[in-house]
């Protein structure tokens, strides 16, 4: 991520505000520096002073609103607190427009190795870490796969449901294939 102290916190959020409203006006598509850059009233040089590309100003945008709704603590046993989360991705992800950006996200990712590291350093490793620290295993990342790759699928293929029941049901199998 660029140096934030250099940023003027007016524009700053005026760009990260209009690329929010492209994204759920029109999706993915819809976003472009250009756009961004009248939306906002900025220059595209503003933009590309801060950020490398569309891809990571949608970054940013998305990182303001998820980390807006903090995932649950971890103070209960490791099976609720597995339950809580995935829960919490239920909720944060299903039927929303942060749902259907992290699916743009991930998609752009696949040819974006910036996005793809940035994604993960931002977001998905420190949502991941707590959870890490309460498994009492030798690989807490196997753990964290078997929970979390069935609501990925899913949220991505679209092919099936996913509610609270589903989430329940994914973290019950992955807890009794340790």
């Amino acid at each position: 991520m660029p140096d934030a102290s250099r940023r003027n916190p007016q524009s700053h959020q005026a760009i990260l505000d209009a690329t929010w409203s492209l994204l759920v006006a029109g999706g993915w598509s819809a976003v472009t520096v250009d756009a961004i850059a009248a939306k906002a009233g900025v220059g595209k040089r503003t933009i590309y002073r801060w950020w490398t590309n569309k891809n990571a100003v949608a970054l940013e945008a998305f990182l303001a609103r998820a980390w807006a709704t903090p995932p649950p603590g971890t103070t209960t046993g490791l099976a609720e607190t597995l339950r809580a989360h995935a829960r919490h991705f239920v909720d944060l992800y299903v039927g929303t427009k942060l749902g259907a950006l992290l699916r743009e996200l991930i998609g752009a990712a696949q040819t974006d190795p910036e996005l793809a590291a940035a994604l993960r350093e931002h977001w998905f490793l420190p949502r991941r870490e707590p959870l890490r620290a309460l498994i009492a295993d030798d690989d807490p990342d196997l753990l964290l796969d078997l929970v979390f790759a069935p609501l990925h699928y899913r949220l991505l293929t679209g092919h099936a449901p996913i509610d609270h029941d589903f989430a329940d049901k994914v973290v019950a199998a992955a807890l009794q294939a340790r």
